[in-house]
């Protein structure tokens, strides 16, 4: 998981309001305290601001801090001479407005803040020549303790979680992608993203250097975590793979993998890499099959936006009759998506004699699948619910998906598939689990990233632009 997020905070006052403004400072400091605990950030305080040369040394105080957001906080009115310096001090702002309620002089007499016209007005000039914020600013109202403020606020955190993973993402590619799967080809150009490689030979090598005794030991502790339905011999080369693989991501401090799990591992290794690659993702360790480092990195994001672990699946199936799509892979996934009773560990559904693989139904919850499309410059979001567990379905990890809603849009079934074959998309959509439709958006506006929008299904040819993704 990312490091802890560091918040900064400066509260900006204009003496000239008649409320207790130094309670309402105190009062939100002392909250953001109590969430920073809770939500698992770092609270950075930046000296209050009340005139324009106070502004312009708060501002040097910002840039000499590592913060990942800052949120300015209307404690009163105040004008762009206060509120410039601020807003360019840093790419991210946030900026919050108190309600009258705060400056403790109830519903008559002087108005005692005029902060949610400060936070109005300041919001109107972002674009001015003294300002020029090109970057997003998102806007905060209510008492630090409000459900309004604290959601908004979970929002972003969740957002910036995500934006923080990628900025670190450390991406390492075993072997290229499966052969001939074009579509997945795609590399990020987000700058800060890393991308290594290394050949399939190395991790063969490495594999038939594992030591049998540490190889079974690990596999005996394995076989009492899940139903063990294939050879053991299988379950054994599968702790190697997984063994290798874990090494060589904590050697290089990888984030992610992305590996090409066949043809060659089968015929190389005695096993096929599903249930390691599962097992990794049990370790919080994203691993795109079949080499897709967008997909890697897509599940990376969704797993630091999330905290937990993100599956890469297929959409295989649609079933007009209760408007469900089915998402399949082969044996891929963390079991914390397992639903009752359970995984077990069984042979790849079309190798009898090659494991071993994951299979398991997806529990029943709201998941969003997502794709960072364009090296980085573009997303599809496609929330909804995986449910009816029972309902027949194919060996491997699997769940249908239903309540379907593209960047917010409600679809139905069939329009979810003609966006994603319309719009050429690749074959591999990461989900997360939770309802992470409003993270996600706030995180591509961070990222600068367009989503994809919804278009109405026609029984039509469809003609896509040059742009397909913006």
């Amino acid at each position: 998981m990312p490091d802890h997020l560091r918040l900064g905070f400066v509260s900006v006052v204009r003496p000239l309001f008649k409320g207790d403004t130094q309670h309402a400072i105190t009062i939100s400091v002392q909250g953001l305290e109590t969430l920073a605990a809770d939500l698992e950030f770092e609270l950075i305080l930046i000296d209050s601001v009340s005139d324009a040369d106070r502004a312009t040394q708060a501002a040097e105080q910002i840039k000499g801090q590592k913060i990942d957001l800052l949120l300015i906080q209307h404690t009163t009115f105040a004008t762009g001479d206060l509120l410039a310096p601020l807003l360019t001090a840093h790419p991210r702002v946030g900026v919050w407005a108190l309600p009258e309620r705060a400056g403790r002089r109830g519903s008559q007499g002087p108005l005692p803040l005029n902060a949610l016209c400060g936070l109005n007005m300041t919001l109107s000039f972002l674009d001015h020549p003294n300002v020029n914020k090109h970057e997003p600013v998102k806007w905060f109202y209510g008492e630090v303790d409000s459900n309004t403020f604290k959601t908004r606020l979970m929002t972003t955190l969740a957002a910036l979680r995500g934006l923080k993973a990628t900025q670190n993402a450390c991406i390492l590619q075993i072997g290229g992608t499966a052969p001939n799967f074009w579509g997945i080809e795609e590399h990020p150009s987000l700058g800060n993203v890393q991308v290594d490689s290394l050949p399939l030979s190395d991790v063969f090598e490495r594999v038939a250097g594992v030591s049998e005794d540490v190889a079974e030991g690990k596999a005996r502790a394995w076989a009492n975590e899940e139903v063990l339905e294939a050879p053991f011999a299988h379950l054994v080369q599968a702790s190697k793979i997984e063994l290798v693989l874990q090494k060589l991501a904590d050697e290089g401090s990888y984030n992610a993998l992305a590996l090409r799990c066949w043809p060659e591992f089968p015929e190389a290794c005695g096993a096929m890499t599903c249930s390691s690659v599962a097992r990794l993702g049990d370790a919080n360790l994203p691993t795109a099959c079949e080499g897709d480092v967008m997909g890697a990195l897509s599940m990376l994001v969704l797993q630091a936006i999330s905290n937990a672990p993100s599956i890469l699946m297929d959409l295989s199936d649609h079933d007009p009759s209760d408007d469900g799509l089915l998402f399949w892979h082969c044996g891929n996934a963390a079991k914390d998506w397992a639903a009752h009773p359970g995984s077990r560990l069984t042979t790849h559904f079309n190798r009898d004699d090659t494991g071993v693989v994951r299979d398991m139904v997806l529990q029943s919850g709201e998941a969003t699948g997502f794709r960072l499309l364009d090296g980085g410059q573009a997303a599809v979001i496609l929330e909804g619910r995986f449910d009816n567990p029972t309902k027949p379905s194919y060996d491997g990890v699997r769940g249908w998906f239903y309540d379907l809603s593209w960047n917010g849009q409600a679809v139905n079934a069939q329009t979810a598939i003609s966006n994603i074959l319309d719009r050429r998309l690749p074959h591999h959509l990461a989900f997360g689990k939770g309802s992470l439709t409003a993270s996600l958006q706030e995180y591509c506006g961070w990222l600068g990233a367009d989503i994809l929008t919804a278009h109405t299904y026609q029984d039509a040819l469809y003609q896509p632009q040059k742009d397909v993704h913006l």
